[in-house]
């Protein structure tokens, strides 16, 4: 552990100007062996002071911090979650962190369940189903959403009624019907357990309940390699996952961009949250502290996410010890860019 924060530099330099110059020699002790020996011993003095402030004085050791954590739940936010992992690692190499998918609700199901150290989610945590007074919610960023189409499906952009009618009325089911080509419609769809649908039934099916070809692995990776896999597929996922295996579909002729965003022109969107059961855990807490640092945040602009400095929400701090039922009207993007 450190104990002094001034560089073997600088304490080399301390003892040399110092303790050697300041050794003081009466005169009647001039005598060539006795000065000889003395300025030996003095050496050495300096020696084994500058060993023992030098096991103290190399900064703060990554080492010394170890253990294990598990973090299940929303594949939106995995991407992001790995590469910090990764990079968290790399600076504590006796840290193993685990990162699992799943969707939102299995992790904050594992992480009030004692099962993982931290919950990811796409949603917030309702009092109501998880009312664990020690819950704490830590929002790490904000992510967009985009609806994809296999690449055969030259299609810009869709309405919201139209996506209403793709995946819940039924109205729309060839491609055609839409100034495409003559293939069947075929909606993919995310199981219960995800956050990413939960917000696409809110905020574009207006809470309307889906129709399609049910995914039995929840993931937006999974949806995209069905997507690009069927023809005439179209789904939504994570723009963090985002490749051009397919293609991706304005909502309304808006992308999903930080300004569409920001200025309430796209909906598809919601904070990434990280939940845990409070943070008396000092690995946990190490590494949600370094889920805000600029490299950290500058990964999640790199992947897609809008980084929590162009938030408009509380401190962290302030979020601590308790379910936060944030809303996106009480806490919305920044319109600054």
């Amino acid at each position: 552990m450190s104990k002094f924060l001034i560089s073997p530099k600088v304490a080399e330099r301390f003892f040399k100007e110092i303790v050697v110059k300041t050794i003081f020699l009466p005169h009647h002790m001039y005598l060539q062996g006795y000065i000889q020996t003395t300025r030996s011993m003095a050496i050495l003095l300096m020696s084994l002071l500058i060993m023992q402030l030098l096991t103290g004085c190399t900064g703060p050791d990554t080492h010394e911090l170890s253990g294990h954590l598990l973090i299940v739940g929303s594949t939106a936010l995995q991407p992001l979650a790995s590469v910090v992992r990764d990079l968290f690692q790399k600076q504590y190499p006796q840290v193993h962190i685990d990162v699992q998918g799943g969707g939102s609700l299995q992790g904050l199901n594992a992480v009030t369940s004692h099962q993982a150290d931290i919950g990811d989610s796409d949603v917030y945590a309702d009092p109501a189903i998880y009312p664990d007074p020690n819950l704490t919610d830590h929002i790490i960023c904000v992510i967009p959403f985009t609806m994809v189409v296999n690449p055969e499906v030259h299609i810009p952009s869709l309405t919201s009624q139209q996506i209403i009618d793709i995946f819940s009325t039924g109205k729309l089911h060839n491609w055609s019907q839409l100034g495409g080509p003559d293939r069947t419609i075929v909606p993919v769809v995310r199981p219960s357990t995800s956050g990413t649908r939960a917000t696409f039934r809110k905020y574009i099916l207006g809470g309307r309940d889906e129709k399609g070809k049910l995914l039995k692995t929840d993931s937006s990776t999974a949806v995209r390699d069905t997507v690009a896999q069927t023809p005439g597929g179209i789904g939504y996922l994570a723009l963090s996952v985002l490749d051009s295996s397919v293609r991706a579909v304005a909502i309304d002729n808006y992308q999903p961009t930080h300004e569409n965003i920001a200025n309430g022109h796209y909906a598809y969107w919601s904070y990434e949250h990280m939940y845990t059961l409070g943070d008396s855990n000092a690995l946990i807490s190490k590494y949600l502290d370094f889920m805000f640092t600029p490299p950290a945040q500058k990964l999640a602009q790199q992947l897609g996410y809008i980084p929590i400095t162009e938030m408009k929400i509380p401190s962290t701090s302030s979020l601590s010890n308790n379910v936060i039922a944030l809303s996106r009207t009480q806490y919305p993007i920044q319109s600054e860019l």
